[in-house]
């Protein structure tokens, strides 16, 4: 009987690690997901509302030689049910020799099926 107590304890102390994690690396997998213009990839890291702009956010550095500089991301409250993480840092695009900067901002996230998922920047 000790041992199913204990391994029930166990199962509810790791079901509550993985409910919380770190929605800090699904954005930042996103972000070097589109600057590779990884369509695949963004649309499995987007909530279900998000995926449709997550495949056209890979078509727009495809043609621009994208680059991450500085990607540092961190946790920074919440807006209603989503999770906001605040990136610093920029992409850097080159195209016809123009080169431009993009500056990152705050995105949210959201828990679905027990997997932090991108869905959007924050207002």
């Amino acid at each position: 009987m000790r041992r199913i107590v204990l391994l029930l304890g166990l199962l509810l102390f790791l079901a509550a690690c993985a409910e919380e994690g770190d929605p800090t690396e699904v954005v930042e997998a996103y972000l070097k997901a589109r600057v590779e213009s990884n369509a695949d990839t963004l649309q499995n890291l987007a909530c279900p509302e998000w995926e449709a702009q997550a495949v056209a956010q890979a078509d727009s550095f495809r043609s621009m030689n994208a680059r991450l500089e500085n990607l540092a991301c961190r946790q920074s409250g919440e807006e209603g049910k989503y999770k906001l993480v605040t990136c610093d840092g920029k992409i850097v695009t080159t195209y016809n020799g123009e080169t431009r900067e993009w500056p990152l901002g705050t995105y949210r996230t959201l828990q679905v099926d027990d997997e932090w998922k991108m869905c959007g920047e924050a207002d």
